[in-house]
């Protein structure tokens, strides 16, 4: 990271949310400008602009003053940590509490830091719309300790997701992916009615605005897919068996392919990308980086069955429900898997170019990550495609109780 990026990405001077519930965004714009080599000026300007009034017109919360927060080796333990969890309380103490853990405990280690906390964590990645562990994983990416401290504490403060003793390995296909999983569920949920008998019946029966999740009631839909997640279906938590057999490094690669599928299935009739949708591309892409540093197969293998889980109850909870098989089927037949650019013909400079004068966040992230997708994955068309099918930001209030996907 050039001197700017490394030096904001360091910034302590905002909260991680702001108007009750929604993410601080402006970090995870500078990781993808620095690593599509915007100029260094547009760096600083985009974050004075987005620290100065968001895309949603609103305001950041200014951090409370740091030297107020004091620490008390008896009370602030692991224990206290643990015991914060999805409580979205006392952000910045425990901040403070993981960050004299990476110097005084791990001798400034971030990674160390990041093997001993974050596993415990990962069963909450649907948290805060996925900004937990995009927070947690960007900040591994851009290799800034700070951020890694804010994400590790982010993740704990919204922790959020599908119990993992529900989670069940599926007895069919071993050997069928992530896409042909999500394929069934879209004919079961045809078949059984889901939308009705799932969806709409789970949300009235957590309703209780004091006694369920009431931290999550001005979050709107983050309220609503709460409610999915406490009482997830069968076809959520029944994880495709190649989950737990196949190769890590082909399961990386299958998942990508299949959120990206789903973000270009899920584009309107102009061609613009789904918000919510787009959050599995960019939340798979923080979660790959924190797997790689905690470096254990057991914990990769259980948090890409949450994924599973929790991006199930996601598109089942948007407004547009879950997508049909045949939209399901119709994408890939679009866009197969041996559909690749010329490497010699194609260019990624208009749309690295468009994505770097962004003001929507989200888009420099999309170009940033599917650029590095192709490099890596044979130079597929899915992805040089879904970096050019920007979405639009959303207008998001306390009403805002649903995304179309």
């Amino acid at each position: 990271m050039r001197s700017v990026a490394s030096s904001l990405l360091s910034n302590n001077a905002f909260f991680i949310e702001f108007q009750g519930y929604l993410s601080n965004h402006a970090k995870h714009a500078i990781v993808a400008l620095e690593r599509l080599n915007a100029k260094e000026s547009r760096v600083q300007y985009y974050w004075d602009e987005y620290t100065t009034l968001t895309p949603y017109g609103l305001t950041l919360k200014p951090s409370k003053p740091w030297k107020d927060i004091a620490l008390e080796p008896s009370v602030h333990n692991k224990e206290w940590f643990r015991s914060l969890r999805g409580k979205k309380e006392q952000w910045q103490e425990m901040c403070m509490y993981l960050e004299e853990e990476r110097i005084n405990r791990f001798g400034g280690s971030a990674d160390k830091l990041v093997q001993e906390y974050a596993p415990d964590l990962l069963g909450g990645i649907a948290g805060a719309l996925t900004h937990g562990i995009i927070h947690l994983g960007w900040g591994i990416d851009a290799s800034n300790d700070w951020m890694t401290v804010e994400g590790l504490a982010y993740l704990n403060f919204c922790y959020l997701g599908v119990d993992e003793s529900k989670l069940t390995v599926s007895g069919d296909d071993a050997t069928a992916g992530p896409m042909k999983a999500l394929e069934n569920v879209a004919r079961e949920f045809h078949i059984q009615s889901l939308a009705e008998n799932w969806v709409d019946k789970t949300k009235k029966t957590y309703n209780d605005k004091k006694n369920f999740h009431p931290e999550l009631v001005v979050a709107g839909f983050q309220w609503e897919l709460s409610k999915l997640l406490e009482a997830p279906h069968e076809v959520a938590t029944t994880v495709p068996a190649i989950l737990s057999q196949g190769s890590l490094d082909d399961l990386w690669k299958q998942w990508y392919h299949t959120v990206t599928w789903i973000y270009l299935a899920t584009r309107d009739e102009k061609g613009v990308g789904n918000f919510l949708v787009l959050h599995l591309v960019t939340s798979l892409w923080g979660l790959e980086h924190v797997c790689r540093v905690i470096n254990k197969e057991e914990v990769t293998r259980q948090a890409l069955q949450e994924f599973y889980a929790s991006a199930v109850c996601l598109l089942a909870a948007s407004a547009g429900g879950f997508p049909t098989e045949n939209t399901l089927q119709s994408i890939q037949t679009t866009f197969p898997l041996n559909s690749r650019d010329d490497a010699s013909e194609f260019d990624w400079t208009p749309v690295v170019e468009r994505g770097i004068q962004e003001t929507e966040e989200h888009n420099i992230k999309l170009v940033y990550v599917m650029r590095e997708l192709w490099n890596r994955y044979d130079r597929w068309q899915g992805f040089s495609t879904a970096a050019d099918s920007f979405t639009t930001t959303p207008n998001i209030g306390p009403a805002s109780k649903s995304y179309k996907a």
